[in-house]
């Protein structure tokens, strides 16, 4: 019999209180939490609740353009095809997932090729991590990350340049 692979969330606590939402995909749910929590311990999280953290992210279409885009040129496209926000000084376009194609399709026609673009879960506050926490947060991440059951970490963490320049 084959293995049915199963899609779940896990939400938790990472150090300095930073929330973090893990999505993952196992046939061997239980295994994966465990190792999850156990990942998460040597780091300083802690597993939370179903639903205790999800609703500080909204899913979001996000589309990212290279530097010296005319981000002006950008916005006014953007926005006329339904974006609901354009950030010019990252060059990120945001938009409802329901209208992320129909945004990206016009920028494109209008000549904008965006670096990255996808539906993600972007966080509604942030949280300021500094000295150890940020250090141990962008580790936790980066070991979740490297679980092959884990397909997105999402955290709400602001971790500053010089800390992820370091490491």
């Amino acid at each position: 019999m084959p293995e049915v692979f199963e899609p779940f969330r896990c939400e938790a606590y990472g150090p300095g209180g930073a929330a973090l939402i893990v999505d993952c995909c196992t046939a061997h749910r239980d295994r994966t939490i465990a190792q999850v929590r156990q990942i998460l311990r040597l780091y300083g999280g802690i597993l939370g609740a179903t639903g205790a953290l999800a609703y500080l992210f909204n899913e979001v279409g996000r589309l990212v353009f290279p530097a010296g885009t005319d981000a002006k040129r950008l916005s006014r496209v953007a926005l006329a095809a339904g974006a609901e926000e354009v950030v010019p000084t990252s060059l990120e376009v945001l938009t409802d997932p329901i209208d992320f194609e129909t945004v990206r399709a016009a920028l494109l026609t209008a000549g904008f090729v965006p670096s990255g673009a996808e539906v993600t879960q972007r966080a509604a506050l942030s949280v300021p991590l500094t000295g150890e926490d940020a250090v141990l947060m962008v580790n936790l991440i980066e070991a979740l990350e490297n679980l092959s059951e884990v397909e997105h970490v999402y955290t709400n963490a602001e971790i500053p340049d010089e800390v992820l320049a370091r490491l």
